[in-house]
């Protein structure tokens, strides 16, 4: 039958092979006579005509799109019982009507016994995965981390540590805000709702989780910089700025008015946190994308998200750079490469989790939902704020609102286009028997 108004595929290869009773052993012991059976060359046959069942043969049974069902008689005359081998599951057909019926009484015809998935034992398929590939396209992935080392380029430095450090960090951070919001809204958060939509029945319980988990991730960061607050307490002249600290020319405000003062050290806990556990959490859901592509598509398609990947990891991993190394948080050049390559080691091992184990896609889309509310915290609270800083002259605030777009539409035209291929779940290459 049509679903939908269509068939789900114009055409199906199918084996019905004569057995002498129907039972689980004996679907089994035919399975292998089966699988030879549909690599044969297929008789095709279209609306009316008759399967009669046999061994070494395959039938390509072909629809009649211009009608909303199409039958073939089965000829079970010679035959105690029959095992049928598809590349479809044949429930995949039905619209209203069961897929297989008693012509003289129209009784649904139930089978006695059935399996479903990939041909070919387990081991083969562990075998086939492809390890090499997946892994390979992970590490080239992570190899971006490393792009923070253009600013020490010494041409590029220089024209840093001469401009003014007010508008030179507002700049990043607003391309920051961008990058790190377009991320949280273009991946994260909109991947996560229909993933999670896999895993529960009713919309309530895919609201209130996919809600749930960004609030949680938007107030994680905030717990975690309460806690260590609480464990090391800050001494109030311990953390005070001095003018070596961060120099600017503005003179509306003072060292410890200006709004691009130094953290304290809880504060700076709660922002490294927040970068590195968002930062981990995207690339670990990159890293399921990528495995699952690998493991279920096309290689193109494989490597066409894993480019893809690449380059929006690019102004993200900048962006994450850019903080870390600002007059905030402090760190220099050798610490924030080094958290942003250890953080961007979870593609790796997303990749090896989805192909050593099935990882659910409402897990993947919760996982996404709680990394989407930490870049919120990221981008909202910490990044633009800074767009607005009365410092800056209207005119600066512009290329401030200029440097956000920039970084968003660095983000926005790649994942507008980005299609994750999942390979659990798609029914398409599965074959019932």
């Amino acid at each position: 039958q049509k679903v939908d108004g269509d068939y789900v595929d114009p055409t199906m290869k199918l084996a019905a092979l004569p057995v002498d009773m129907a039972s689980d052993e004996k679907l089994e012991s035919v399975e292998e006579a089966g699988e030879e059976a549909m690599e044969t060359e297929c008789v095709p046959l279209v609306h009316g005509e008759t399967i009669v069942p046999g061994t070494d043969k395959c039938y390509l049974l072909t629809f009649d799109t211009d009608r909303w069902e199409t039958t073939f008689p089965i000829d079970a005359s010679n035959s105690a019982a029959i095992a049928f081998f598809a590349q479809h599951l044949l429930t995949e057909f039905e619209e209203d009507t069961h897929y297989l019926k008693l012509v003289s009484s129209g009784e649904d015809i139930d089978p006695v016994a059935e399996e479903s998935g990939a041909h070919g034992e387990e081991e083969e398929e562990k075998k086939s995965k492809p390890w090499g590939k997946a892994i390979g396209a992970s590490i080239l992935i992570n190899l971006v981390t490393l792009s923070g080392l253009i600013f020490a380029v010494p041409f590029i430095s220089r024209i840093i540590k001469k401009s003014d450090p007010v508008f030179v960090y507002a700049g990043f951070a607003s391309f920051a805000a961008g990058a790190i919001l377009a991320c949280a809204f273009f991946l994260l958060l909109f991947e996560s709702t229909h993933l999670i939509a896999t895993g529960w029945d009713e919309e309530t319980d895919h609201i209130w989780r996919w809600g749930t988990m960004i609030l949680f991730g938007l107030i994680l960061p905030v717990i975690v910089e309460a806690f260590v607050g609480h464990i090391k307490p800050e001494d109030p002249d311990a953390d005070k700025k001095t003018k070596s600290d961060v120099e600017t020319d503005s003179e509306d405000f003072s060292d410890d008015e200006s709004p691009f003062a130094a953290k304290t050290f809880s504060e700076k806990a709660r922002l490294v946190f927040a970068i590195c556990f968002g930062d981990f959490m995207h690339n670990l859901c990159d890293g399921f994308f990528v495995g699952a592509a690998f493991a279920g598509c096309s290689d193109s398609m494989a490597w066409g998200i894993a480019i893809a990947t690449i380059l929006h990891e690019i102004p993200q991993e900048l962006s994450d750079y850019l903080i870390l190394t600002g007059p905030q948080v402090g760190l220099s050049t050798l610490t924030a490469l080094a958290i942003n390559f250890a953080t961007g080691l979870s593609v790796i091992l997303g990749a090896i989790i989805v192909l050593a184990a099935d990882v659910s896609d409402s897990a993947t889309g919760l996982l996404l939902a709680f990394g989407g509310g930490v870049y919120l915290q990221i981008g909202c609270v910490e990044c633009m704020p800074k767009m607005v800083n009365p410092a800056l002259s209207p005119r600066r605030k512009l290329v401030c609102l200029l440097a956000f777009i920039v970084g968003a539409v660095l983000i926005g035209l790649v994942l507008l286009d980005h299609e994750h291929c999942i390979a659990e779940g798609d029914g398409h290459d599965d074959h019932g028997h």
